[in-house]
């Protein structure tokens, strides 16, 4: 059992007068704070990053993706709106394909979603992330991002062409010598108006896509009006919808059905597999940190061999001069750990600060948003995470001073008292 002498002993042994113990002491605390600082902020934004993701992605597109069975397009996407309906769900037809933008001689690759901006407005809410211009897509017009207008110096109210890729294709063939010569085919590409910019905050969103009416683009792409190439679906929980999706599926059997974890389980996977190889990796920081309090307990006990006779000799069990010993690793631990709590705390609500000065002293971008999608660096501290950071450090530092401990509950009374 455990006494307040045992206690007080090991906080005296942890706090020696200055000596070199005491350099050594405060050099394990520090990197015990340091590897525990840059744990938390490490995994903050890891898992920032992956909410932010996962917030953008239902941001900028759908909780689940109707598609035909057998691909191509759907004449009659009403079907599958009544039956998303039935399942207390909200369905927006789309045709979604890729086109070439021409601006002048430039011609430009885009991702086009287009859909009736009635029954768009308030599942995709592109009016709320209007830029410049207005939310309008009556037919003849067409929204483009602020990144797009930038690159090609639009403004609202200019005029663009959009080419459907197939349609050009189909403008040449090849004979049966395989040479390549124009068909009979006869085409010409869509002129629309900007009424808008639009910036959702997700770079490469932004980048790639434009919004067009549903009938304008069926009307591009040679499909029947009304034709959809498949079905956005949303959901009151998009984080619980298994129930949904198999009921839908039953109702749907000739159609594909994809939730948006299944649509971007590549990119969801991929965070998740880093976020738990970053804590595996970092937490080596704090087990090195824990080797340095197994050296410096080794120095203690050698320095208070003749204190560890003394207690011996008075009555002090093995146990007792064990426990005086795991008590100082516990307390590197534990201050360590407060430290580098406070450490990572201060880092991410500061983050963008950092960055900025590390900007202004570096001279590069060290968060480009063309590479990492968002504008700033997101970051979210769970507590479950913080909670588990401390146990695993101070157990580590703990267990760093059971060998120290354990050489000197073996130290024998008389041999101490003449050591030299």
């Amino acid at each position: 059992m455990m006494h307040y002498a045992d206690l007080f002993l090991a906080w005296k042994y942890f706090k020696p007068k200055r000596s070199a113990v005491s350099v050594i002491t405060l050099i394990s605390v520090i990197g015990v704070a340091l590897g525990v600082g840059v744990l938390i902020v490490v995994l903050a934004v890891m898992t920032g990053f992956s909410d932010k993701m996962k917030e953008k992605l239902l941001d900028t597109s759908s909780h689940a993706q109707v598609y035909p069975g057998r691909g191509g397009y759907m004449s009659s996407p009403e079907i599958v709106v009544d039956a998303v309906r039935k399942n207390g769900g909200s369905a927006l037809p789309v045709v979604a394909s890729p086109v070439l933008l021409q601006r002048g001689e430039r011609f430009v690759p885009k991702q086009l979603i287009a859909f009736e901006p009635e029954g768009g407005v308030d599942q995709l809410k592109v009016e709320d992330v209007v830029d410049s211009g207005k939310f309008s897509l009556e037919r003849g017009e067409v929204m483009i991002s602020y990144l797009t207008a930038r690159d090609l110096g639009i403004q609202p109210g200019d005029k663009l062409l959009l080419h459907s890729p197939s349609r050009l294709a189909g403008l040449v063939k090849r004979d049966k010598d395989g040479k390549i010569q124009l068909s009979d085919k006869t085409y010409l590409p869509g002129e629309f108006v900007v009424s808008g910019t639009f910036a959702f905050g997700k770079y490469d969103f932004d980048r790639d896509i434009i919004f067009l009416n549903l009938e304008d683009a069926d009307e591009l792409f040679g499909l029947p009006l009304g034709a959809a190439t498949g079905v956005y679906v949303w959901t009151k929980d998009p984080f619980h919808m298994d129930p949904f999706l198999r009921s839908l599926k039953e109702d749907l059997p000739f159609h594909q059905v994809y939730s948006w974890q299944e649509l971007n389980g590549r990119l969801l996977g991929v965070l998740n597999v880093e976020k738990n190889m970053q804590f595996f990796l970092l937490a080596f920081i704090v087990l090195v940190a824990a080797f340095s309090i197994t050296n410096t307990l080794i120095t203690t006990v050698i320095q208070k061999t003749r204190e560890i006779g003394v207690l011996k000799s008075m009555g002090a069990s093995s146990g007792t001069v064990m426990r005086i010993f795991i008590l100082q690793g516990f307390f590197v631990g534990l201050i360590g750990t407060v430290c580098g709590i406070g450490l990572g705390v201060l880092v991410v609500t500061y983050r963008m600060a950092i960055l900025h000065a590390l900007r202004f002293v570096t001279g590069q971008e060290i968060f480009p948003k063309e590479f990492y999608v968002f504008s700033e660096l997101p970051a979210h501290i769970v507590v479950s995470d913080v909670c588990w950071i401390a146990a695993i450090s101070i157990l580590l530092c703990t267990f760093g001073g059971v060998v120290p401990a354990f050489r000197a509950a073996k130290l024998d009374p008389a041999g101490a008292l003449r050591y030299e």
